[in-house]
Order: structure tokens, then sequence, then C-alpha cells
């Protein structure tokens, strides 16, 4: 780290094993090559004496248990109103506590235990000697240091993850631990900064707020974690106990406007981001599990690839924009279908398989496409008589609300 961070040196591996170092390094430099030699000296005497440093940190810190460090973070402040970060890793304990519930998971006891004791133990290296001089080890000397306390390894694995990303590319947490761990910090974090008021704006992000949430969800989707965001947030607020405002509403448009960057990033049209995301109530329900979010964007983008996307969507739409025109929530009945091709469609829309996975709901849709596209060749939606009227609208309602499993199709282009 101190090699290629500070002295901007090259260094050299094993080539058998990759991330065994080798004694050796290389540098450049625009001096005179005649005196390379002195000049790959003075660098070397350079980097001895930072790597010297180092060790000498590293052999002090080791000589009581990580444990041990733990009391002086009451000293370090986090934020002036969120107190120490003593106090973030107690909040940080509540989270982690309700964060299984958010994400479908189920943790036997033996897990629990490290994941309270990976988040007692996540920020205690803050406080010694190897991370002041070089704090871009914050987290890794933390693993090293529980291993050598005689920490579980998976608590020591967890501490090393728990600041992953730590930017664009950079690795995520691999390790459920170090995942909830990872999670927790980022949601302590937003909700406290965002409860204060300070929400960034423009390219000012004094605490990586944007960067933090973004994390959250490449968390979630790398891990198969259908976590839902809304309950995550109000969990993480609810530790924080009484902020001055409460920013549940703030942060979830936050939260959207980073999956909206993200699906963009992998690939997803912006229409077909906008019908997985679209509006009010449904964009709250897709942050209830961003992992089937993610999901209903890639099968839609491999929909238009294939061209049912197309054979599907134009009918589809129709029917979501007539259907804003029903009056009140009634489900269609047969007795109201006059004509053939409105029985037909009523039939279809019975026959559509309920609980449907993505190729299901699919199958569905594109069955129904035809038959939808007869229906609206043979009769008037907008009949004059109010019965009628109303239950072709309920019978395009339940083609609408079925596709919205999937996406709200109102927002898709053409």
């Amino acid at each position: 780290m101190e090699m290629v961070v500070h002295q901007r040196y090259f260094p050299v591996y094993d080539r058998g094993t990759p991330r065994a170092l080798l004694p050796y390094f290389l540098t450049i430099s625009n001096g005179d090559p005649a005196k390379s030699k002195q000049i790959a000296q003075g660098n070397g005497r350079v980097i001895r004496a930072r790597l010297a440093d180092g060790k000498f940190f590293y052999d002090a810190d080791r000589a009581m248990p990580l444990a041990d460090f733990c009391p002086q973070l009451r000293k370090v402040t986090f934020q002036e109103k969120l107190g120490s970060i003593a106090d973030k890793v107690e909040r940080m304990q509540a989270i982690a506590m309700a964060l299984p519930a958010c994400a479908g998971l189920t943790l036997d006891p033996e897990t629990q235990a490290h994941l309270v004791r990976a988040i007692a133990l996540c920020k205690a290296d803050l406080v010694t000697q190897l991370v002041g001089e070089f704090p871009e080890l914050q987290g890794v000397a933390g693993s090293y240091y529980a291993q050598s306390s005689g920490e579980p390894a998976a608590v020591a694995q967890a501490i090393g993850e728990h600041y992953g990303p730590r930017g664009a590319g950079d690795a995520l947490p691999q390790t459920p631990l170090g995942q909830l761990v990872a999670i927790a910090d980022r949601l302590d974090s937003l909700a406290g900064i965002f409860g204060l008021g300070i929400v960034p704006t423009g390219s000012s992000d004094p605490f990586a707020l944007r960067r933090a949430a973004q994390a959250i969800v490449q968390i979630a989707w790398h891990a198969n974690l259908p976590l839902d965001i809304p309950q995550a947030l109000t969990q993480a607020i609810a530790a924080h106990g009484n902020l001055p405002e409460n920013p549940q509403s703030t942060l979830e448009t936050w939260f959207v406007a980073r999956v909206r960057n993200l699906l963009e990033e992998r690939g997803i049209d912006y229409d077909l981001v906008d019908a997985v995301l679209g509006e009010g109530d449904y964009r709250q329900q897709g942050l209830r599990n961003v992992l089937r979010l993610r999901d209903r964007a890639d099968f839609l983008q491999s929909a238009r690839r294939d061209g049912s996307l197309d054979r599907v969507a134009e009918v589809v739409k129709r029917a979501s924009r007539l259907a804003v025109n029903l009056t009140e929530a009634i489900a269609p009945t047969a007795a109201w279908c006059q004509d053939p091709a409105e029985q037909d469609f009523y039939a279809a829309i019975q026959n559509l398989p309920t609980d449907p996975s993505f190729e299901q709901l699919w199958q569905g849709l594109q069955g129904l496409a035809p038959v939808l596209a007869r229906f609206f060749d043979a009769v008037l939606v907008m009949a004059e008589d109010n019965q009628i009227r109303q239950n072709r609208l309920a019978l395009l309602a339940a083609v609408r609300d079925y596709s919205r499993q999937l996406a709200d199709f109102a927002y898709l282009r053409g």
C-alpha cells in the first residue's frame, strides 16, 4: 500500500503466486540515465525506511489484543452531532440485528455471535499506530490484528471486507458477515447525516453518501440479497433515536437515483429503467426488493433484444393508459362481457398463472397480447353504458396490474 499509494512504485509479484510479493519494485524516473544506480538506491532507502516504520507500528499494535483498542473510540468523533465512533458502532449493532429480516436471511446462533463481534471490533484499528500513520490500511490492519488476537476467522475477514467497495471497481465484500457489516456501516451514516438535514449537493459530498448508498445496492446485488431498502432505512433511523429530521422519504428518493445510475451502467435502456422504477407506491414497492428490481430490468432488456418485448408492449401500454379511466376498483365479471372477443379476453385473464416466475409471466403476456389486440379491434372500450364501460376498463386494469409485476409498461418508448 505504501509502495503504491505514497511512493508510486510498482510492486513485483511472484508469477506462480499472483498475490505473493517479491522483495523488488519498479519505479520510473526522468533523471539522468547515467545515474540510474544511485536513483534506485535512493528509492530503496526511502521505501525501506517507510516499511521499517510500518513494521514498528505493526509490532507495537500487536502487543495488545484488538479489543483493547475499543475504549479509545469514545475519544474519536464521527460527526459532532452524531457522537463518537463508539456511538456509531453501537448503532451499527442495532441496525445489524435488524438487517437479516430486511434481507431475507436467517442467521444461526454462531453466525449471529460472529456478526456482533465483528461490528464491535470493526473500527478498533482506527486508533492503532499503524492506521494513524497509514490511514488507507483501516480495515486491512484490523483484520490482521483480529487474527493475531485469536478472533474467529469469519470475524477477522468481515472486519477486512466491510470498507469495500472503497471506490469504483473495488472489491465487494465476499462473505455474508462482511456484507452485513458493510451495509450496517453505510446505513448508519446515511440515516444520521440525512437526519441532520445535510444532503449532498452538486459535487459536494464530504461523507461520500452517494458512494455509500450505491455500495449498499451493489452489495445486495452481488450477494443476491432481496434487500428491503425502506425497511432497512426505517431500522437505521430508529437506531439514531431522535434526529432533527425524519429522512425516510428523502433517503428513499436518494436510493432511487443510485439504483437508476447502476441500472444504466449495467446497460439497461433508459425507458426500461423508468418502467421498472415507476412512480409513487409502485416505486417504493420496487425498493422493497432491490434484487428483484434488478432482475426485472435484466429480463426486460433481454426481451427487447430477442424482439418479444415489442410484440407485447404495444397492446399492454394501451391497456395501461386506458385503465386510468376506471373510476372505482372493481373486478371484471363475465356477466357484463357481451362481445365474443370480450368474453375471450376475460377467459384469457382468468387463465393467467398466479404467482408466476418471470418466464411464466412473460409467456402469459405473450399469449394474452393477440387476444387483447382482437378485443381492441372488436369493441369500443369507452361504451356509453357505464356498467359495460367500467367492466371493460376493469379488464384492462387487470392486464395492467398483472404486467406491473414486471414493469409499468406505460413508460416504454414508442
